[in-house]
């Protein structure tokens, strides 16, 4: 199966496609110093819902960068029916093929470090879409220690520790303003929906071909939740703004 499809049968129907809350995407808003006028990018935005929030609440402008079609086209409902179709758009591409007109003020990536291949990666390409004064956010798993089992570390090679986030950021020459971490209620929301949504995707496609895929995603995934990522993976947003030194 499609890896852009599977994305849309196991998460398409979330709201934030995250371990998170609406109020913690807030409290990460609040802490790049997001107000009106300012314009930001996220890339991989999804369904648009993070965005939306944003421009709710603190009066941004911006554009979401999205490949899938499917959640390019529900992004643009997001932003019709939090009236803000004037302020936000979405752009369907690659975001790695996107280059902007002008920087913006604060690039973000919530859950979507795979597009480039990791933290590090992610964070150079969004530094390229802001201006010199411009924040970073960027939302990802990370281990919660330095002593996790190597037959763990090995299936998520591009995964850091948090202190390696923090050396990241600071060899990229910026100060870490904020971590707002994902709670165990989060993941377990998060990856329930995710279950559920592949469990009525079973029930409504009995005879379809990629369905010995999808019981046996959906058992690999458990599998990793309960083996180990619950104990082991953390997942936060990391908020970044130029550094003082």
């Amino acid at each position: 199966m499609d890896i852009n499809e599977l994305v849309s049968i196991s998460q398409g129907s979330l709201a934030i496609m995250n371990p998170t809350t609406p109020e913690k995407v807030l409290a990460a808003g609040r802490a790049a110093g997001l107000r009106r006028g300012t314009r930001v990018v996220e890339t991989g935005c999804g369904n648009g819902t993070i965005l939306a929030l944003w421009g709710q609440e603190y009066g941004i402008s911006g554009l979401g960068i999205e490949s899938r079609e499917d959640a390019c086209r529900r992004a643009e409902e997001t932003f019709r029916a939090a009236d803000l179709a004037g302020r936000l758009a979405v752009r369907c591409m690659d975001a790695c093929d996107y280059v902007p007109d002008e920087p913006f003020d604060c690039a973000a990536s919530i859950g979507a470090s795979h597009i480039r291949g990791g933290f590090a990666a992610t964070l150079d390409a969004l530094l390229g879409l802001v201006h010199e004064e411009g924040t970073i956010v960027i939302g990802d798993r990370c281990w919660r220690s330095d002593r996790v089992p190597p037959e763990f570390a090995r299936e998520w090679p591009d995964v850091l520790t948090g202190y390696e986030i923090l050396e990241t950021a600071r060899e990229a020459g910026l100060d870490l303003a904020a971590v707002i971490r994902s709670c165990p209620e989060d993941w377990d929301r998060y990856e329930s929906s995710i279950w559920q949504a592949v469990l009525a995707w079973l029930g409504d496609n009995p005879d379809h071909p990629d369905r010995e895929f999808m019981v046996d995603y959906l058992r690999r995934i458990q599998d990793e939740y309960f083996g180990y990522g619950r104990e082991y993976m953390d997942w936060a947003m990391y908020v970044m703004v130029p550094g003082f030194w």
